[in-house]
């Protein structure tokens, strides 16, 4: 019984041995073709000579800085479009309020503010970084990295490097608060500021004395003409300012002067009309509806259209709502901060690619 036994285990042995074999024959037979091809294949592309390797120039990937302020300037003309067409369905229109909505019933008929007929819709084509406190006093920059890039001139002293330039900066509205200014300063080794404001007497106590020499501060205001006003204040132009700096372009123009925006930058365009070119890379502006005499909305949309005229494009809003927490007087938001970027400038570091 035993040899019984062992005998049909060897004849099953043997089976599954043939079997294997059959097995593994035919996945053989199936692979070994396929991978001949493949390697005829692969050596038929081969060059009869070796080449010689020389470097391959890599292009950027993505738009140019140029590519993208086009589209963005696509944006922005749609945005007019579309603030004309609602401007010409309100029945008030020109005389349209800036918030028209006072009530929840008025806002199904007027569903907007002043600032939504302005929206930020062009797009600043590098990054966008906020330099100063958090709250009233920072500001953002458009392509602040670029800015930090450029060498300080001190430290350009190699013949075949390109000469540097300095970053001229006017910030206009100190107040005692320079969180933005010693931000600017300590990042951009290039910065020079030249700062004006009549109601103190210089710098906030936020700017290290290390940046003296590149921090300049007069108590002088900003206005529409060059006029000496009581007591003892001295205004100037900007265009004025600039020729006394000896300075025929402007970087960055920062301006927070409660309401004298309006005339003072009017006074610039007079001054620039010439060219149609504002020399100024770009601005942050905070605008303030204070008095309604003599801004109302048909005025705010000429002005603000006189400077889109001039290139600058809207590329950052931040509303300042000081006076509706606060709920005392006018508790609109009334006050609010603006990115313009300068699409006619072409001396505009933005235009670089990063």
């Amino acid at each position: 019984m035993a040899v019984r036994i062992v005998q049909i285990c060897g004849i099953w042995f043997w089976v599954a041995f043939l079997f294997f074999i059959v097995v593994v024959f035919h996945q053989t037979h199936a692979l070994i073709p396929e991978q001949r091809g493949k390697a005829v294949h692969r050596q038929a592309k081969l060059p009869q000579q070796v080449p010689v390797l020389t470097p391959v120039k890599t292009s950027k990937v993505g738009l140019t800085a140029k590519q993208r302020m086009q589209r963005s300037e696509t944006s922005w003309r749609s945005s007019v479009a579309l603030r004309h067409q609602m401007a010409k369905q309100h029945p008030q229109n020109p005389k349209i309020p800036f918030f028209p909505a006072q009530r929840l019933d008025d806002f199904g008929r007027t569903p907007y503010t002043l600032w939504d007929f302005f929206p930020a819709t062009y797009t600043c084509p590098h990054d966008f970084q906020r330099v100063g406190r958090l709250g009233d006093g920072g500001k953002w920059v458009c392509g602040m990295s670029l800015y930090e890039e450029r060498p300080a001139i001190a430290a350009v002293s190699h013949q075949n490097q390109p000469p540097s330039k300095e970053t001229i900066i006017y910030s206009f509205g100190v107040n005692d608060e320079s969180t933005f200014e010693e931000g600017m300063l300590s990042r951009i080794p290039s910065a020079q500021i030249f700062a004006y404001d009549f109601s103190v007497n210089s710098f906030g106590p936020q700017l290290s004395p290390s940046y003296k020499s590149r921090a300049h501060f007069k108590k002088f205001g900003l206005g529409a003409i060059d006029e000496l006003k009581q007591p003892n204040t001295q205004f100037y132009t900007l265009h004025t300012l600039m020729a006394q700096n000896n300075h025929s372009y402007i970087d960055i123009l920062k301006i927070d002067i409660e309401g004298a925006e309006y005339t003072a930058l009017d006074a610039f365009m007079d001054h620039c009309e010439h060219s149609g070119i504002m020399p100024v890379g770009q601005v942050m502006i905070e605008l303030h509806l204070v008095d309604d005499k003599h801004v109302d909305f048909e005025r705010f949309t000429k002005w603000w259209e006189r400077l889109e005229s001039f290139g600058m494009r809207p590329a950052w809003l931040e509303v300042n709502l000081m006076a509706v927490t606060m709920g005392q007087g006018k508790t609109d938001p009334r006050c609010v901060e603006y990115v313009w970027i300068n699409h006619k400038d072409e001396k505009s570091i933005l235009l670089q690619d990063a």
